[in-house]
């Protein structure tokens, strides 16, 4: 919202400025030019805002977007989910919608856990990539600490400061960790070796198991 309306703000400044520092006879004339340059180098940028502002969620529960911004269907995701005491500083008011340049458009502080799902994707083929995607745009917030094992793959250590360890138990017969799904469903290949869906969403969650 403040990006189109900083947009918007910059086209009206240009073009009235432009009507006041040319002769008179050629006012109309040169704002015109100039406002209607600024729409087409502009387009992009509002057509881009208008979409995010205008965005609605996706309410069918058997979709593996549900409760995602609709401008994301067809797009790759990846989501983070915390409880409300855990969550990463700024991501326990809801589950905030972050595009795939970084920005942050929409929060849904009635969804059942706080974070933060970072999509707008194409082209991943594979989840470590697709994951490696959308922790760079978000800066440090979701930072990763993982283990490699190599042939057995990557471990998860932690997301965004985030210890599973720290939030439920850990010990001979119980243990909580990351654990992620792919499309809704608990995941069992290895974050370096899932092969992704041009819609896929990945989902990272802290699950606790007993043995």
């Amino acid at each position: 919202m403040s990006s189109l309306l900083a947009t918007i703000a910059i086209i009206v400044l240009l073009t009235v400025f432009s009507y006041f520092v040319v002769r008179e006879e050629n006012k109309l004339k040169s704002s015109s030019v100039v406002f209607l340059v600024m729409l087409m180098l502009f387009s992009s940028t509002l057509s881009t805002e208008w979409s995010r502002m205008t965005s609605e969620l996706v309410e069918e529960a058997e979709d593996p977007h549900y409760g995602l911004p609709d401008i994301w269907d067809g797009k790759q995701v990846v989501c983070f989910h915390f409880s409300s005491e855990s969550a990463p500083p700024g991501f326990n008011d809801g589950r905030h919608h972050i595009d795939s340049d970084g920005t942050d458009f929409k929060t849904d502080k009635n969804w059942n856990t706080t974070g933060a799902c970072v999509g707008g994707f194409e082209g991943y083929n594979i989840g470590i990539d697709l994951l490696n995607a959308a922790v760079s745009v978000t800066g440090d917030n979701f930072v990763l600490n993982v283990t490699d094992y190599g042939e057995l793959g990557l471990f998860v250590n932690s997301i965004g400061g985030i210890n599973p360890c720290e939030q439920g138990p850990c010990g001979d017969n119980i243990w909580t960790s990351w654990k992620f799904l792919h499309n809704g469903v608990l995941s069992f290949s290895g974050i370096s070796a899932l092969t992704l869906d041009d819609d896929s969403v990945i989902t990272f969650q802290i699950v606790t198991e007993t043995w």
